[in-house]
Parts: structure tokens; sequence; C-alpha cells
């Protein structure tokens, strides 16, 4: 149980102090195509600048939420104690990390390859109550007081990470001096590593609280909780060794693309790509608990929370002693669905020196279930200065959870660095932080 609580709280200074990652946007639709447009969009493997790219590395890491700016927080780092006052619409945090690992690309006449591979992790927050916060706060606080909960939909705290090797394979349909169509494929081998769940689905309680007591009546809905068992056993579990569970595949994704070209004097005037990715699911093993609970309190009956005690076990028994909650296993159901999306995206180039490019993200999963990884729903706008290897380029992008973020980076050669909202948050603060990375070579024309 010790494990299961400084989860939760790794999870709150994870929110609270680091940053994390979406996709390398602004950088992904750079004229100089590496492995990182391939992985946009796997039709991109066919328009690599080189012959031979070899990505040594890159990271993204970035923080998405709808409640607290980033100079909210440096202003005044004790914001978060009343950070669910005067909010009326749910509690949103998204925050992904990416490691990009070697990877290797192939460039033939028709047919291109390429070979990557790729970290990542998630933490997010979706569709927290504001109401249910407060009333955690105000418990804590041992304030008296009374809340009542209606939360229709499901909401969930997760976290996750897994790793990628991902196989390319890219073809050109037709090329000519003035046209070019091509269509790729990324077959993506999955390895999981931890996985955690708390989703709470049609919740109507009253809270009353006090100083001595927590009272729950009047109360149904269900709970979701995913975890590694290991976690109970503090002597059993060590995270560097039984994280990423051994990296043992158990899964496969898939991402799909085309692409194509618009060419004067043999260079691309205008660029046009549309991919549907992570396609595929991944199961979690036999370590895996996967755990039902519905509550049913009267009204005019009390349940008291404050006294639950022990381990997962002794607390299990209680609940289920007190007549009020029923719990079922599904351990064979715990299988992560990826976070399916439908991206596309225009690079223009009227002059050799000016690009500009627009990429749109759609999700096509239900990031509501509590075995759907989640994803953002956004649109980018890049202009971007191109003096020879040099690119300075500014993605300015509305985001579903953090709004309006502007930001800018640049490239040399293979070598970028940036952010996609710097310059948002030196301005005027916003609800997202975020830094990309990395670096890669090239051979042959």
């Amino acid at each position: 149980m010790k494990n299961l609580i400084l989860l939760a709280v790794l999870f709150v200074i994870i929110c609270n102090d680091s940053i994390a990652q979406q996709n390398y946007y602004g950088v992904q639709n750079s004229k100089r195509k590496g492995m990182i447009n391939a992985m946009m969009n796997p039709a991109e493997i066919n328009n690599l600048t080189k012959k031979v790219e070899v990505s040594l590395f890159s990271f993204n890491l970035g923080l998405d939420n709808n409640v607290l700016s980033v100079q909210d927080i440096i202003d005044n780092p004790d914001v978060l104690e009343n950070i669910f006052e005067d909010i009326e619409g749910p509690v949103n945090l998204r925050t992904d990390v990416s490691v990009m690992g070697p990877a290797l690309g192939l460039r033939f006449n028709k047919w291109s390859f390429g070979l990557t591979t790729e970290i990542k992790a998630k933490a997010d927050i979706i569709d927290f109550n504001p109401d249910l916060g407060s009333s955690i706060i105000e418990s804590a606080n041992n304030d008296n007081n009374q809340t009542i909960i209606n939360i229709p939909d499901n909401q969930r705290v997760n976290a996750t990470g897994w790793m990628e090797i991902g196989i390319l394979a890219g073809r050109k349909i037709f090329d000519t001096d003035l046209h070019t169509l091509s269509v790729g494929a990324n077959f993506k081998l999955l390895l999981p590593g931890s996985y955690t769940n708390f989703g709470m689905d049609n919740i109507n309680a009253t809270i009353i609280y006090s100083e001595d007591e927590v009272l729950l009546t009047d109360a149904q809905g269900s709970l979701n909780l995913s975890y590694d068992e290991r976690l109970e056993n503090d002597d059993d579990f060590n995270v560097e060794d039984d994280l990423w569970r051994g990296l043992s595949p158990s899964g496969l994704g898939i991402d799909l693309g085309v692409n194509y070209l618009l060419k004067r004097d043999n260079k691309a005037f205008l660029n046009l790509g549309l991919s549907l990715k992570n396609l595929g699911s991944m199961g979690m093993g036999n370590n895996q608990i996967n755990k039902y609970y519905s509550m049913n309190i009267p009204q005019n009956e009390y349940f008291r929370t404050d006294d639950l005690e022990g381990s997962i076990e002794e607390i299990e028994q209680q609940l289920v002693d007190s007549g009020y909650f029923n719990i079922t296993n599904n351990d064979a159901d715990a299988r992560i669905n990826m976070p399916r999306t439908l991206s596309a995206y225009a690079e223009f180039s009227p002059v050799k020196i000016f690009q500009v490019s627009l990429y749109g993200q759609k999700r096509v999963s239900n990031e509501n279930g509590n075995f759907n990884l989640s994803s953002a729903d956004l649109l980018v706008l890049t202009p971007r200065l191109v003096l020879g290897k040099f690119e300075l380029y500014s993605p300015w992008m509305q985001h579903q959870i953090s709004g309006l973020t502007g930001g800018l980076g640049f490239q040399i050669g293979g070598f970028f660095v940036g952010s996609q909202s710097i310059i948002t948050n030196v301005m005027n603060g916003n609800n997202r932080a975020d830094v990309h990375m990395g670096f890669s070579l090239g051979f042959g024309s």
C-alpha cells in the first residue's frame, strides 16, 4: 500500500515541477527531411534529404494543463493548495515524454527503409472533477463541510511507460519532375513497462467531513484500479530492474501514411501529408492487477472512509465487510490501446529562404476508456526562415488542453533545439512548458 501512496505523491511532483513531451512540433516539418519527419508520417521516409540518415538521439519534453500557467507556479509555489477554487469545468493535465534512441533511414530509387527505437512515458489527469478535488483538500484540512459530487463521465488519473521498436518501409508510387506520390508504413514492436490507472465512472455521492471523521452517504458509482502487483510489496519491486518488465514484447502497432510533393525546379514547392498513427495495443502481462469496485450507499446510511488502513487486501476486506462495495477482478482484460490519431499537414515554400507549414492532429479514440491512452487535438502553424543549413522556426499551437502557445527553435544541419511555448511564457505565461532537442547525421545525396 505504501508504494501506491508513493506513486500518487510522485504523480503530484510530476504535475508540479517537471516537464514532458508531445511531438516535435515545428521541427518535424523541417525542410531537412530526417527520421523525425518519418516518425510524423512514415511516407516521409521516401523524402530523406540524404540517402543514409542516422539519428543519434532526440528527446521532447512538455506539460499541458488547463488550470495553471507556468507564471502562476513561479509567482506563487503554494498555488496548488487552492488549485480547485473557482474552476467550473473538468481539470485536465497531459504529460508525455519521448526519448528517441538510435534510428537509421535508407533511401533507394523507389523504396526506402528505416529502423527506429523510442521510449515513451505518459502521466495524465483526464476530466477530473474540481468539486471532488476541493473536497479531498478540505477533508485533508479537517474542515467542517459537506460536498455533493455528481460525475456522469469517467475521470482518470493515469501513468504508463513503454518502448517501441519500429521498422519503416516506404515506396514512391510515381515520381516525375513535377509530382511525387509516396506511401509508407511503420510497423512497431511494443514493449510495455508499467501501467497504473485510477478511473471513477458515474459517481454520485455526498461527502461529509469534520475534524473527527469523513463520511460517504447517498453514494453510487464504479471505480477501476489497475496497477503492477509488485507495487504492493516494497521488497519485491525495484524501479530500475522491474519498471520495464524486462522489455518483453507484448503488442504490435502500426502507422500508415501518404505523401504528395508538388515540385518546382526539382525542389518541393508544396508538401502534403496524411497519416493514421498508433493502431494497435499491448498486453501488460501476468503481474498486472485489474480490479473493478462498485459502490452503493443508500441515503441516511453512512460509510466512514478515514478508518480505512492497512494493505490493499485489508482495505478491500473492510470495503466488502461494510456491505456497500462489490469487488471483481478481471486481470485478463489489462490490454492497453495506443493513442490513435489522424494527422494532416501542408508545407508551402514560395521562395528558397521561407517556408510555412500547417499541422493538424485529431484524436480518433476515446480517452475516457480505462485502457485507452490519451492524445490531444491540436493545430500548429510554423513559419520558417531557411538560410542554407540553418533554419529558424516559430511554432504557434492551439492545443486542446493548454490553449494558444508560441515558441521558437533553430536547426543547423542535423542538430536542433527549441520549444513550442517559450515566447508566450516569456510574454505573459501560458499553460504549457516544453523543450525538444536532437542530433542526426546524413550521408550521400
